[in-house]
């Protein structure tokens, strides 16, 4: 049988405009997120040794004098002794490589951390659904990813400083005016790592309470996560408070941020992230999460341009379609 007329054809109007489908959750496997976990452990850690290595002089016939100075180290520097700063500079020709590789270390286990971060905040949305979309997508992977930059920012200051400081020292001929000059020099220089290491704190401790919060209100790892992320949350504002107050207490805040990156990198930040690469590792992605595409409707309402179902249809076209029917 024929139809006496086609069917009008439905087009879609202003009244019904399309909805926005539901968020998707990624379709990535878990796995690789966890193994950025236990990369950005191991490289966490080894940065640690790495700059204790650095700040004891241990690995250097030059020592640092700082930590073999004794008492009164702290007024010969604020006094500019000659002497005291030629043993200084000494020291940082002799490690500008370490201090550099420190950086670099530091740096790529941010972007190994961010690796995991993105990775753990698909899981937050497969396990807690859409409601969690936003702290994840706003707050987490942001957080981190303000972290690596700036990061990337302090290798960048800190590279430039360093060898070029260690350069300067080698190649000239320095008398004792010209040093204490270029140790004030070096200091301005230095300083803008002050607000970037803070801030790097801070947005660090964010994200790890972004992912505490996110934990304890969906149960997906045991509890213990939540007090170990809390436990991190203070002591990276701690670490914030005692960069940003270095000039007004030098020795305290210096000596309270060693303890903290020691602490962070060393110990407590090793555990939090074997702790989520373990889970990570242990789940699968459910394929079935993805969310359908929204395309028009096509002629008859009753699906869109990719072959699903549509969310709306045109009544305006029911009349037309039961008297085409009736003469059937």
């Amino acid at each position: 049988f024929k139809l006496s007329k086609p069917l009008p054809t439905v087009r879609p109007t202003t009244s019904c405009k399309m909805k926005r489908a539901r968020v998707a959750t990624s379709s990535r496997p878990f796995w690789w997120g966890g193994i950025a976990c236990f990369a950005a452990a191991i490289t966490f850690f080894l940065s640690c040794l790495l700059n204790l290595a650095y700040l004891s002089g241990t690995a250097f016939e030059t020592k640092n004098p700082f930590m073999t100075g004794g008492t009164g180290t702290y007024e010969k520097w604020t006094s500019l002794d000659v002497d005291f700063l030629r043993m200084l500079w000494e020291y940082r020709v002799a490690s500008a490589n370490l201090n550099i590789a420190v950086s670099a270390l530091t740096t790529i286990a941010f972007f190994f951390l961010l690796a995991a971060m993105m990775a753990l905040a698909d899981a937050f949305e497969v396990h807690g659904g859409s409601s969690v979309h936003t702290a994840s997508k706003t707050i987490l992977v942001p957080s981190f990813i303000f972290a690596a930059a700036l990061a990337v920012i302090d290798l960048t200051f800190s590279a430039g400083a360093v060898t070029t400081a260690a350069w300067l020292y080698s190649m000239f001929e320095v008398n004792d005016q010209l040093l204490k000059s270029m140790e004030l020099s070096f200091l301005l220089t230095q300083s803008r790592e002050i607000w970037v290491l803070g801030m790097l704190w801070f947005c660090f401790g964010m994200g790890i309470f972004t992912a505490g919060f996110q934990n304890a209100k969906h149960n997906m790892l045991k509890w213990g996560f939540n007090v170990l992320s809390g436990l991190l949350t203070v002591i990276c504002f701690v670490g914030f408070l005692a960069n940003v107050a270095r000039l007004q207490w030098w020795r305290i805040a210096t000596n309270i941020d060693i303890a903290v990156v020691v602490l962070v990198w060393f110990l407590m930040l090793p555990m939090w992230l074997t702790w989520i690469g373990i889970y990570l590792i242990s789940q699968k992605a459910d394929p079935r999460e993805s969310a359908p595409v929204a395309g028009p409707p096509n002629d008859f309402g009753n699906g869109n341009g990719n072959g699903q179902q549509s969310r709306y249809r045109d009544e305006s076209a029911e009349p037309h379609r039961e008297a085409e029917m009736s003469r059937l």
